[in-house]
């Protein structure tokens, strides 16, 4: 086949159950698109093209950026074809299947859900059910992280007539089939919100809610609601969105969200949250939330004053402790040196100069006589030379007649006059290595500003696990008060907290609980109304957990007829059995 009506045939696509996607082109156009057709051995059976017809009268109906667009539909050689746009990427259950959703982050998922969303509010506003919702019919585009709905092959038209045709027929695929349609009981947007619930919990844990070996198993499980706690592959999922996927699921229809645009609306709420960061929230929020800040500051100026001052006396202390050592070298070597600076005996000079400078502090020894000429040196070339000034800066210290100055190089001279029963005989200039006294200095005020970071960090550490914590809770009230709000009165709070929250949660739990008992008090006459009896579901043996599936009522005695997809198995009411309230 190389041409379809107008449309010429590019190649095939895939292959399903009951029809065949080839891609094609449209000349008049330019465009790329795809058309799906009908097996020619399902042309021949009316409920298969019915089926077929009705998928293109719902989807071509609708208009929404996440539903697939239909564009055409008509006949070739007596099959049923239709052409919808060409999306490129896969399904969200090729995604599943090959293990890469854990590639998609939580922002990247409430983006999709609120697509599927908006996507399912527009159609049940149509008057649209979808009936079966699941990875399969999803297309996701991972390069835009666009999602759209396709396969509206067993939608309904809520007009009524498909109740008064069929009124006990059920359709979807069992993984993602609500419990009140295996029970019998007509689809409608709570049972679309249902298997909206059970793909959101796919892309949470990369599975499904149910551990069922075979059909028969899953059945019972689903009817049951007997699911697998939510454990969410990824750490940083939101509480509400974990909440949100429970109620989706509920056993009960009347426990779900009341409408796929509520479900919006909630996804959006906790799309914001995540956008809310811990400046946003003190900036956004009331003056009880900037008091962290306020004393961040002022722990980080007592940290600072009190470093600062902390450094200055250790450095002042260090310092005097230098100078007093150089005091007691000057005046020591000035003794020493003073009786052979009187008899002029440079050889014991120059003795008592060596022996002096092994010290490994000292930098130089010069001994000068009243002119300033160097008598002796720890450096011989300015023996009988003027001994050199020192050009460092000058040190003010109220320590008598020794004269201190620092050079640019760390070293610090001591100058000493020489004194012989108190005539001044010469002096002494002395001059010590100061760069290990600057090295422990700059190692002190490193520390000090380590101290002073891991303090701070500290702080601000702490004042952020709190507002957090805080906004958290406070978020956590609000979602409560929302679902209240919506008269969902089944919602708890956590009541086991151990913090000024825990009480303001007992309350409100109360008064859910007061609520909920008070409702349930004005509907008692139509509670008993609502109670439904079991029923036992008998699935085809060849029949696969994700195969989409119509059942419809027929006596025990009446053979399976039509093609595999619209199989007909008997729903029968079994005494005594009744759903459990989740």
């Amino acid at each position: 086949m190389e041409r379809i009506g107008r449309y010429e045939i590019i190649r095939e696509l895939g292959r399903g159950s009951m029809s065949i996607v080839y891609a094609g082109f449209d000349g008049r156009i330019d465009r790329h698109l795809a058309i799906k057709v009908l097996r020619s051995q399902y042309a021949r059976d009316v409920g298969a093209r019915q089926r077929f017809l009705r998928e293109a009268r719902a989807a071509g109906g609708l208009g929404h950026p996440n539903i697939v667009t239909v564009f055409d539909v008509g006949q070739v050689d007596g099959s049923p074809y239709m052409v919808m746009e060409m999306l490129p990427g896969g399904t969200l259950a090729e995604w599943l299947n090959s293990g890469r959703i854990q590639e998609l982050g939580i922002e990247q998922i409430l983006k999709l859900a609120a697509q599927l969303a908006g996507g399912l509010a527009y159609a049940h506003q149509h008057g649209v059910i979808h009936r079966d919702i699941k990875p399969a019919n999803i297309h996701f585009d991972p390069d835009t992280g666009t999602s759209k709905m396709m396969d509206f092959g067993i939608a309904a038209i809520e007009r009524g007539q498909h109740r008064r045709d069929h009124p006990n027929q059920i359709s979807g695929t069992l993984t993602h089939m609500a419990p009140e349609l295996l029970q019998g009981q007509p689809a409608d947007a709570r049972s679309d919100l249902y298997a909206f619930g059970i793909v959101l919990y796919q892309l949470l844990t990369g599975r499904l809610p149910y551990d069922a070996g075979d059909s028969a198993v899953l059945v019972k499980q689903i009817v049951s609601h007997s699911i697998v706690p939510l454990k969410p592959l990824r750490t940083d999922t939101p509480r509400e969105l974990i909440d949100l996927v429970y109620r989706l699921i509920a056993l009960e229809p009347d426990s779900r969200p009341a409408s796929a645009r509520q479900v919006l609306q909630e996804i959006e709420e906790i799309k914001s949250g995540l956008k809310r960061g811990l400046l946003q929230t003190v900036r956004h929020k009331s003056a009880v939330w900037q008091w962290p800040l306020v004393i961040g500051s002022a722990v980080a100026l007592v940290l600072v004053l009190g470093l600062g001052h902390v450094y200055q006396t250790q450095n002042e202390a260090m310092n005097e402790a230098a100078y007093g050592f150089g005091d007691a070298m000057a005046s020591l070597v000035a003794q020493e040196t003073a009786e052979a600076l009187i008899l002029e005996d440079t050889t014991a000079l120059s003795i008592l100069v060596t022996d002096f400078s092994v010290n490994p502090q000292i930098d130089y020894l010069h001994i000068s006589d009243p002119n300033g000429i160097t008598q002796a040196s720890t450096n011989p070339y300015l023996q009988g030379e003027a001994t050199p000034v020192s050009t460092g800066v000058p040190i003010l210290r109220s320590s008598g007649n020794v004269l201190l100055h620092r050079s640019d190089q760390d070293v610090l001279e001591f100058q000493v006059p020489i004194r012989f029963q108190a005539r001044r005989v010469g002096s002494v200039h002395l001059g010590l290595d100061a760069s290990a006294l600057a090295s422990t200095a700059t190692t002190t005020l490193w520390m000090l500003i380590a101290v002073f970071t891991a303090s701070l960090l500290a702080v601000a550490l702490g004042l952020a696990w709190m507002v957090r914590r805080q906004q958290r809770a406070l978020r956590r009230l609000v979602w409560g008060l929302k679902r209240l709000y919506r008269n969902q009165y089944d919602f708890r709070l956590e009541a086991e907290r151990k913090d000024e929250f825990s009480a303001v949660y007992k309350q409100f739990n109360r008064l859910a609980v007061l609520l909920d008992e008070r409702t349930r008090s004005l509907n008692t006459g139509s509670a008993t109304s609502t109670e439904k009896n079991s029923m036992r579901l008998q699935i085809p043996d060849a029949a696969s957990p994700d195969e989409t599936l119509d059942l419809a009522d027929s006596t025990p005695d009446e053979p399976l007829t039509g093609p595999s997809e619209d199989n007909v198995t008997p729903l029968k009411p079994q005494a005594g059995n009744s759903t459990r309230r989740s």
